[in-house]
């Protein structure tokens, strides 16, 4: 049986990728550490892969707000791939900063008319994050 071929995307910011490669290494996955340019430039592709992980980190330094850049780039450049990927089977990981682009990028759940997506994460009582899903 060939070996689950696991993605760590990487990107300006971001950080444990390679701790999250040894943890899927030693979980029998082949692993590859990618920058997100190899994927839009198609050197690279989406499809040869399992599963994306988005690892944690401050991607893009998190100017915007957290994960918002790499999630614009990812659904606007890699829209129809991530799609694919998703529509495929591909399995996808977003750990800390990782699910903070995943709830930007309007992948899962559904998308308002503005192309927002339907749920966020933002502060509570408690100060800890928590997704809330925003009423259509």
């Amino acid at each position: 049986m060939a070996k689950v071929k696991a993605l760590m995307l990487r990107a300006p910011g971001t950080n444990c990728d390679n701790e999250t490669a040894f943890a899927f290494e030693k979980a029998g996955a082949e692993t590859e550490l990618l920058h997100i340019n190899r994927l839009i430039s198609r050197e690279k592709k989406l499809a040869d892969f399992n599963i994306l992980v988005i690892s944690g980190g401050f991607t893009y330094g998190d100017d915007i707000a957290a994960g918002t850049i790499l999630a614009n780039e990812m659904k606007l450049k890699l829209g129809e791939d991530v799609r694919k990927f998703i529509a495929n089977g591909g399995l996808i990981l977003g750990i800390c900063n990782g699910f903070q682009v995943l709830a930007k990028s309007g992948f899962f759940g559904e998308v308002t008319r503005e192309g927002l997506p339907t749920f966020t994460l933002t502060n509570n009582d408690s100060n800890r994050f928590e997704c809330r899903w925003v009423n259509m």
